[in-house]
Parts: structure tokens; C-alpha cells; sequence
């Protein structure tokens, strides 16, 4: 994900301004907030660390509708233990409903490029991409915004991403 990927002023606010999302975090902030501010952060970063991957993990825990079963997984907490921050990402976009499939990845002028694609029961397809210098930052950025689409779909009463 890059700067020129992700511009606030056009992607964001707009969004915040349509739905009114008044589920609160632990800190006092919305979960809109907090992944806004999550993905904005990552933009920043040149290397995806460990605590970016649990802050995501703490945001997608507070949807419900996201998290499924045990979250996180013991999977996950294994792979960030032996810090497979790649693994741990790619097993996150698998570990929630609705399920993700990693679709492309590629590198090109020292940028990854990481789309996930969710097929909805029915027809059609969505697709979610990021890019970033680095692999795991470019799967969660794809990631995050999967999770803030279908946020928005939920809180504006869909209930599932539009296809």
C-alpha cells in the first residue's frame, strides 16, 4: 500500500460521513476509527512489525460478525510466536468469514501488490488490493480493507459486501 493507494480525504471521510458506526473499542474509539487509523499507519511504515498485526487482530475481534470461533486461532499465535509475519497475515485473511482468497501477488519496482478476493454466495466478485514495500504490510493492507468494506455493508444494513 502506498500513499498514492490510499488518500483519506478521498476514500475515508466520505465513507465516515454516510454511516454512522457507533460501535466502540476498548479505548474509546469507533471500529471505523480504529481501522482508519490502521491503515493510515501502515501507508507509514516501511516494515510491517508484530504489533501492527496484533493491533489488527484486536480491531477485527471487536467484529463480531468477522471473527469466527476461537480468534485468534492457535495457528496464528504459533506463527507469530516463531515471527512469520507473512504466514500469520495470509492465515488471518483465511481465518475470518467472510473467507478470502489471495488472489494475486506480485512484485514490481520494489512495491507488492497483494489483491484478495471475495466471491459472495451467488454471483459476482470483490476484489481488494494494497500495495506496500513490504509483503506482509501489502496482505494487510488488502486485508483491512476487506474488513472495512464489509464493515460498511454491515453498518449501512446489507448485512454482506455488495456485489
Amino acid at each position: 500500500m502506498s500513499l498514492q493507494d490510499f488518500k483519506i480525504r478521498r476514500h475515508i471521510l466520505p465513507a465516515l460521513r454516510k454511516v454512522d458506526v457507533d460501535q466502540e473499542l476498548t479505548g474509546g474509539e469507533t471500529v471505523a476509527q480504529a481501522l482508519d487509523a490502521l491503515m493510515l499507519r501502515l501507508t507509514a511504515v516501511r516494515r510491517l512489525r508484530e504489533h501492527h498485526v496484533w493491533e489488527a487482530v484486536r480491531v477485527i475481534a471487536d467484529m463480531p460478525d468477522l471473527a469466527a470461533g476461537e480468534w485468534p486461532s492457535r495457528r496464528f499465535r504459533e506463527l507469530m510466536a516463531a515471527d512469520a509475519l507473512v504466514d500469520a497475515v495470509i492465515h488471518l485473511t483465511s481465518a475470518t468469514e467472510p473467507k478470502l482468497c489471495l488472489r494475486t501477488l506480485s512484485h514490481e519496482f520494489g512495491l507488492w501488490t497483494c489483491a484478495l478476493r471475495y466471491q459472495p454466495p451467488g454471483a459476482g466478485r470483490i476484489t481488494f488490493k494494497a500495495r506496500h514495500a513490504d509483503l506482509a504490510a501489502a496482505i494487510l493492507g488488502a486485508f483491512l480493507r476487506s474488513c472495512r468494506g464489509h464493515q460498511l455493508a454491515a453498518a449501512a444494513g446489507r448485512g454482506q459486501l455488495p456485489t
